[in-house]
């Protein structure tokens, strides 16, 4: 399969597919997707995952479902493919597949072992056919990592999964089908081979493929936890055989193959990933650590330079005591916090030759710990290099309160934190009995080890290369540091090792990586599977968001937020500028879809009132009416009767929250009497007990009110997360035209300093003439004109809606058309009369919208405006709130029920603010809208139509 052009920018067609079709929307919102055991609950990202996955299984499997329909769903999906694809066109046999771009430490493990559990619950519930389930992973350890979790899954589930060998499948499965249990096959993906690689041996550990072949496919979760198998591409279209099924040539596959990932390489892989949650999305959603790539240049393969190794190791030494030192003040501000203790890492792909990177290190460390440097000047010029530190995916730089330490390094901090010792002095060496990969190393002078050597032939070392060097070797100790340490008491604070730490080892005390030698090719590789080992934290138990990200929840002031910007960081150095480029490249190509745009302001601090924020609470509502169609009605009342009552209720519809009056209400429905249910719609594509849920969840759901206004605080956020999908020198252009505008003076304020005699004639000339309070960067305007906006610049793109690459920019004709009606009626003496502010809304971004019912969706959902305003009446003080939405009208149904909502929450209700009187208004904005009556008060084409 074609590997994924790195040049060009991914599209990840599958999440497109599910999105525009509203996909998740139609899963039966019954099942619980959030609950795995007693500690653990899937976060919102890791319930998304597993939706999208049921989401696209159920879509591909309505056709076997519906056989009178045979193919028609697939044929959609293989269509779209084939029209949106530009590289790759697919064809039928690769559609059945969906990859999961999951960050390492998102906690893919708890995602896959949840979607099997619900797989078995949709097969319970003929939501998808019947087929045996199959989980692949790399090797052993993993394996042991899904058998521990199941485990923990189990403990708190009535609905067991059971966990059987693949090589006993056709013993087993029978058994299994007739019983409907959850079952699911493990086997170790390296071992799936053709029979000519299996040996003849009944131990043998390879497995013939084919043997495993069945009629009706499989649904395959495919953990690729690592990378670099020259077999890797042959054994996935084993996989995908297996999924397959016995089909004839022009069938689609019958099985599914969930393939989760985090790092891609195939094109593939990027068109059919139905989730992202790469190591972008991971960290910009507050999670793991930051990343910075230090510019430094760790050449440790000359035998001439050991000045400036040893400055580098020393940088990095500077780097981890500010870690430990920052992390103590933190500590002493709050003792709830369970930060890690920071741990260095240095990663070489050679450890044993004469000219090992490793070996070379070593000796750096070696002569750090012996001679005596000063590290004053270190210090400072490292200081002033990382005041300009970029950190990748974030839009933070490194804090003040961490710099100082830095800034205020000394040697005898140094070597306490570092090497747990008051002097310089030689190393002694620690084996670990009947451990041949791991050697410990503390100072003379010191009780404790602080590094430690995991490698696959450790003797060899001790044998040869520390004899050499005159390391003593003083004792055998029993217990393995490495077992240990992620333990608090591990005093291990630096590792040196090669590829142990890029697959199957997890930890959150990474916060250094030095790449020596490996050479730009493979530094790719490393830095991709060996950072994806360092991101994670854990603030608080269980908690793994930066501190920022918690500040609300936890109460958190900022002064702690910035004492763990060390903490928070991954600093990585490599061994060569071309190796510190390729590592930058694999994090470009890999993971940046989009780059942050910096530098927007709020006007918080200028403000001339606070500004209203409508509240919502839940109350209970019996008005709620559920439309059904005919023959869905018809299928219903069939399936009911189908049933005893009781066995109905406790086997087909038991779940938390199922009502009888639900039932009830179909009776009366049934009888002709009147009833909440109403026929309406032509509804063909149904499940019965779907159905039922679905009408008990419309009938007896709560209703949102209005519980009170609040002065806005954080409900506008999307600012401050505005990206683009563009090169990193048009990013870094915007970001500079940006600050441009901001600081651009308008005419009248250069008349005023001229006035004012702070600039001279020619001065204000100038000024005027470069000033531009808006500017232009390929094809998208950043202006800083509308200064009653709740944050400047807007971004607008001026050309077709589709071809914008910055998520929120202002691209819709209809919200373009209304700024430039509004920028050109600022003058308006309706405006002369209030105080006024106004800001753009961002659906599931910001945190103000009117909640409404969806008849047509039967369930209740939030309508975003584009627009608020909010007003304050000069004398009066009174309050207005108006709510504006220009592209509010491509459905009439869909404004009608937001209209609805609209209506029940604010009209004709004595509102009030700050003991002042509210009022709140909707309008939608448009030109050329032919609209009915019941809108027609509520549709207005001009901005003075609106503010009147």
């Amino acid at each position: 399969m074609a590997k994924a052009k790195q040049n060009t920018r991914r599209h990840l067609l599958l999440n497109k597919f599910i999105h525009d079709k509203s996909l998740v929307q139609k899963l039966d919102e019954s099942y619980d997707f959030g609950n795995f055991s007693q500690a653990i609950n899937l976060q919102f990202y890791q319930q998304e995952s597993v939706k999208n996955a049921l989401a696209i299984l159920s879509f591909y499997m309505k056709d076997e479902l519906n056989l009178h329909e045979y193919n028609q769903e697939r044929k959609k999906l293989l269509e779209f493919y084939q029209d949106e694809s530009e590289n790759l066109k697919l064809q039928k046999e690769h559609i059945a597949r969906a990859s999961f771009w999951m960050a390492t430490g998102s906690g893919k493990t708890i995602v896959m072992i949840k979607l099997i559990a619900l797989i078995h619950e949709f097969i319970k519930n003929n939501q998808t056919p019947k087929k045996p389930i199959m989980l692949l992973a790399p090797n052993d350890k993993i394996l042991n990592q899904f058998k521990a979790n199941i485990a923990k899954y189990n403990n708190h589930h009535s609905n067991f999964i059971k966990i059987k060998d693949l090589k006993d499948f056709e013993s087993i499965e029978k058994e299994a089908s007739l019983l409907n249990e959850a079952v699911v096959y493990f086997a170790r993906s390296d071992l799936l081979e053709s029979e000519e690689n299996v040996g003849k041996d009944k131990k043998a550990k390879r497995l013939n493929y084919k043997n495993y072949l069945n009629k009706d496919g499989w649904y395959i979760l495919l953990d690729e936890a690592h990378r670099g198998d020259s077999k890797t591409s042959l054994r996935k279209n084993y996989y995908h055989e297996l999924a397959r099924g016995f089909i004839k040539e022009d069938e689609f596959p019958k099985g599914f193959v969930f393939n989760f990932s985090a790092t891609f390489e195939d094109e593939i892989d990027f068109i059919t990933c139905a989730y992202n949650y790469n190591l972008q999305k991971f960290n910009q959603e507050g999670y793991g650590k930051n990343i910075a790539v230090l510019n430094e240049n760790l050449d440790f393969k000359s035998e001439n330079n050991e000045e400036a190794k040893i400055k580098t190791i020393l940088e990095s030494f500077i780097i981890f005591n500010a870690i430990v030192k920052s992390k103590e003040e933190l500590f002493l501000k709050r003792q709830d916090f369970i930060y890690h203790n920071p741990l260095i890492i240095a990663v070489s792909d050679k450890v044993n030759t004469q000219d090992a990177g490793i070996k070379a290190y070593f000796k750096a460390v070696y002569n750090v710990l012996k001679n005596k440097v000063d590290i004053g000047n270190i210090a400072l010029e490292l200081y002033e290099k990382l005041q300009n530190q970029n950190l990748y995916f974030g839009i933070n730089t490194l804090s003040d309160d961490f710099l100082k330490y830095i800034k205020n390094a000394n040697n005898d901090e140094l070597r306490e934190n570092i090497f747990y010792a008051n002097a310089n002095a030689k190393l002694e060496c620690y084996s670990i009995k009947g451990n041949d990969k791991e050697l410990a190393f503390k100072s003379k002078n010191s009780n404790k080890p602080f590094m430690l050597l995991n490698i696959s032939n450790a003797k060899e070392w001790e044998k040869d290369f520390l004899l050499e060097l005159g390391v003593e070797s003083i004792s055998d100790i029993s217990q393995s540091h490495f077992e240990n340490i992620n333990s608090p008491q591990s005093s291990i604070n630096i590792m040196l090792g090669s590829k142990v730490f890029s697959e199957g080892w997890d930890s959150n005390r990474v916060n250094l990586i030095s790449f020596i030698n490996i050479g730009s090719i493979n530094a790719k590789k490393y830095v991709l599977q060996t950072i994806g080992r360092g991101v994670r934290i854990e603030p608080f138990l269980n908690i793994r968001k930066r501190l920022n990200a918690l500040k609300e929840m936890f109460k958190i002031d900022e002064r702690c937020v910035n004492l763990a910007c060390g903490l928070e960081t991954l600093f990585v150095m490599a061994s060569d500028n071309e190796a510190i480029k390729a590592i930058i490249e694999g994090i470009e190509c890999e993971f940046m879809e989009s780059r942050h745009l910096k530098g927007f302001k709020d006007i918080d601090s200028k403000l001339s009132f606070n500004l209203p924020v409508p509240k919502y609470k839940n109350e209970a509502k019996l008005k709620n009416i559920y439309k059904i169609s005919e023959k869905e009605a018809k299928s219903l009342k069939e399936f009911i009767k189908s049933y005893d009552e009781d066995v109905l209720i406790l086997e087909q519809c038991l779940y938390k929250n199922f009502k009888y009056s639900t039932l009830e209400e179909f009776y009366k429905f049934s009888d002709g009497k009147e009833s909440k249910i109403k026929l309406s719609g032509d509804r063909v594509e149904f499940n019965e007990k779907t159905t039922l849920k679905t009408i008990n969840s419309v009938l007896n759901s709560n209703a949102k009110v209005l519980d009170k206004f609040v002065k806005l605080e954080e409900e506008i956020t999307h600012h401050k997360n505005i990206q683009a999908k563009l090169d990193f020198e048009t990013v870094q252009k915007i970001n500079k035209t940006i600050k441009d505008v901001l600081n651009a003076k308008s005419e009248d304020e250069l008349k005023a300093d001229f006035e004012n005699k702070k600039i001279n004639l020619d001065e204000l000339m100038q000024g005027i003439k470069e000033s531009q309070k808006s500017k232009e960067v390929q094809n998208y305007i950043i202006s800083a004109k509308l200064s009653k906006h709740y944050y400047s610049p807007l971004i607008i793109y001026n050309k077709n809606d589709k071809e914008n690459k910055i998520n929120f920019a202002i691209s819709n004709k209809s919200e373009k058309e209304f700024l430039e009606d509004l920028e050109s009626n600022l003058n308006l003496s309706f405006f002369e009369q209030y105080e006024w502010y106004f800001s753009k809304l961002v659906e599931n971004q910001d945190e103000i919208y009117i909640p409404y019912f969806d008849e047509e969706q039967q369930k209740e959902r939030k309508f975003y405006p584009d627009f608020i305003f909010w007003l304050k009446n000069k004398q009066s003080g009174d309050f207005f709130i108006y709510f504006i939405d220009p592209k509010g009208l491509k459905i009439e149904d869909n404004p009608r029920f937001k209209l609805k909502g609209f209506k029940a929450i604010f009209k004709n209700k004595n509102l009030t603010y700050e003991d002042k009187s509210m009022k709140v208004n909707l309008f939608f904005y448009n030109k050329n809208y032919t609209f009915s009556d019941e809108l027609k008060d509520f549709v207005k084409s001009t901005i003075e139509d609106i503010f009147k």
